[in-house]
Formats: C-alpha cells, structure tokens, sequence
C-alpha cells in the first residue's frame, strides 16, 4: 500500500537558464521617477546660464531608474567614464 499525501509537481516546459557567468548582472530596481525638467523661464527673459552644462537634459519620454546591485564587483570600475552601454532585461519574479 502507498500512501501519498499532497500533489504532485506539475510537468512544464523545460525553463531556459540565463547565462549569470557572462555579462549579465541581476539587479533589484529600488526607484524609478520622471525625468528632470528644466525650470519655465530658464534661459528665458534675457537671463544667461552661466553653469558650466556637461551632459544634455533628460528625453521628455524617458524614466529614471535607480538599481541595487548586490554583487557590485561585477560592476567595471570606470563605469562612469561613458565607455560603456547597458542594455536592460525584464523579466518577471517567479514564484
């Protein structure tokens, strides 16, 4: 006699692994907000910027996210020297 207590795992698909030991980095999304905008009157009314602007103002479509990453020596050093491109992927949490 076998007794079984519970059910049993459903059959799926086989889940595809993401390859974690090449360039991918997991990441926890911690915040995201609009972009900034620059203020009604700025250069406006005669007024003249006088800071010194390195980068250019945020796409009007475009979402600001701030990442967590865990393992941040996985992150390039020089990460901030514009050298790089970072491409997202989502996909959702299983449960």
């Amino acid at each position: 006699m076998e007794i079984v207590i519970g059910t049993i795992s459903r059959v799926d698909a086989p889940v595809k692994k993401m390859d974690t030991g090449g360039n991918f980095i997991e990441a926890r999304v911690l915040n995201v907000r609009p972009p900034r905008r620059r203020p009604a009157g700025e250069m406006g009314n005669g007024r003249v910027d006088r800071r010194n602007r390195k980068s250019a103002s945020d796409p009007a479509t475009g979402r600001v996210m701030m990442l967590l990453v865990p393992e941040g020596y996985h992150i390039p050093p020089d990460i901030n020297s514009d050298n790089y491109r970072v491409f997202l992927r989502f996909t959702p949490r299983r449960k």
